[in-house]
């Protein structure tokens, strides 16, 4: 899930890296920053940012967002937290040629640096080049192919664009995530369970710049002092790739109604069916194996979610409520529900208990959503979620033959004089 957030594919044509030079004595002519846009794969679905230099004789693309995901040994990296990018160097025209193929939109924004400037830069990027320099720890959110564009510019200009970047973050790392995730549903759903309330704290500026679009948007508005006056840091913008696709959302979708409907809906039909389960065998099959399946799928991502927090480095997944949405004990439904949908009463009393502490869990995770500045943001799970295991609980109760809500005990009846005790009956006569 988490893996999503890579923000450039492993384009072959555009990440050749058998180029890698050294400085060429002179500095460039041109320094660029090139914003990708967003692509169909999720991979590619936030965007991408590189440098571009160019001589007279040659333009260069430098990448830092190669990856390779190497069989088994790419799957244990990732799960521990240390998957590992680089600085990668091809031409501008290969580049080109794999956005325009995969119909990405390229802008470049020529940057109005000094010739010592440029110099410094090309210098700088031909040592991180270097194969034994270009390796770097990846992370989602502070070190990745747009951080480090940001951080190389900034370094050339001796801090000069954190000091014009300030302030607060539009969104937080969630919303963010959120916005650019939410054509893909299944992507936006599976990052947004994935990810935890450390992704939730509010956002300087600065740290928004991990998005493609908001560095773009922030070098268009940067002003640096050049001959005693403020000018734009941004000299001229291009587009050198158009594609046919529509831009990226502003600001993220509000889904909790849909998502609330959604779940409603499908925890209805799961307790209509444990109640009418009891009379019609086939129905109740039909139940015992919606819990068996929704236990086993939702447990496993319970566990994979308590693994990122317990045993890994992925920060982003730490502290995760929606642990409460999904809780790893549900695997157990995945053999109880097989039960139920055999008929054994022994197999239905504990899918009944399970499916009583899930969904009291469930209610919980509503509560907490719904108190503000609390928690974590995940009331679109809780939403989804918390009716579905509402109604496979309410369902199971009524496949034993139970009410759905515990009856009250009746008050106690006053005994009638046929009813009382001989001694009162004969103080009464007397």
């Amino acid at each position: 899930m988490l893996g999503a957030l890579g923000l450039a594919p492993a384009e072959a044509a555009a990440q050749r890296a058998d180029r890698i030079p050294s400085s060429f004595g002179v500095p460039p002519r041109r320094v660029a920053v090139l914003t990708m846009g967003p692509g169909d794969h999720p991979f590619a679905r936030f965007g991408h940012n590189a440098l571009l230099l160019e001589w007279r004789d040659r333009a260069l693309f430098y990448n830092f967002g190669t990856f390779a995901f190497d069989g088994l040994s790419g799957i244990r990296d990732f799960m521990a937290g240390r998957f590992r990018y680089w600085l990668s160097v091809s031409t501008l025209e290969a580049t080109l040629y794999a956005y325009a193929a995969q119909n990405r939109t390229v802008v470049a924004q020529e940057l109005d640096l000094t010739r010592e400037e440029r110099g410094a830069l090309s210098r700088a990027l031909a040592e991180n080049a270097r194969p034994e320099n270009r390796y770097y720890d990846y992370d989602y959110y502070y070190d990745n192919c747009t951080t480090r564009v940001r951080d190389a510019i900034d370094k050339v200009l001796g801090g000069d664009l954190a000091r014009a970047i300030e302030g607060p973050g539009r969104f937080t790392f969630r919303e963010h995530t959120e916005r650019l995730a939410a054509p893909e549903l299944w992507l936006y759903v599976a990052l947004d369970l994935a990810l935890g309330p450390l992704t939730d704290r509010p956002t300087s500026r600065w740290d928004e710049i991990w998005v493609p679009d908001e560095l773009q948007r922030a070098l268009a508005a940067t002003t640096i002092d050049r001959d005693g006056g403020r000018r734009p840091l941004v000299s001229r913008t291009q587009t050198l790739v158009t594609a046919d696709r529509p831009p990226a959302l502003d600001a993220p979708p509000a889904r909790v109604p849909g998502f609330a409907l959604t779940g409603l809906a499908f925890g209805g039909v799961l307790g209509l069916l444990g109640a009418a389960g009891r009379s019609r065998p086939p129905l109740r099959v039909a139940f015992g194996s919606m819990t068996a399946l929704l236990g086993l799928v939702l447990g496993f991502v319970g566990c994979v979610l308590l693994y990122f927090w317990l045993f890994t480095k992925h920060w982003a997944a730490h502290q995760n409520l929606n642990l409460l949405l999904t809780g790893p004990w549900a695997v157990a439904l995945a053999a109880t529900g097989v039960g139920v949908a055999l008929g054994r009463p022994r197999s239905l009393e504990r899918s009944r208990r399970l499916l009583a502490i899930s969904a009291g869990c469930a209610l919980l995770a509503v509560l907490l959503a719904l108190i503000p500045g609390f928690g974590q943001d995940n009331t679109r799970i809780a939403a989804l979620l918390a009716p579905i295991w509402v109604g496979l609980y309410a369902g199971a109760r009524r496949l034993s033959g139970m009410p759905l809500l515990p009856k009250r005990p009746a008050p106690p009846k006053e005994p009638t004089s046929s009813e009382k005790p001989t001694s009162e009956r004969s103080t009464e006569l007397t």
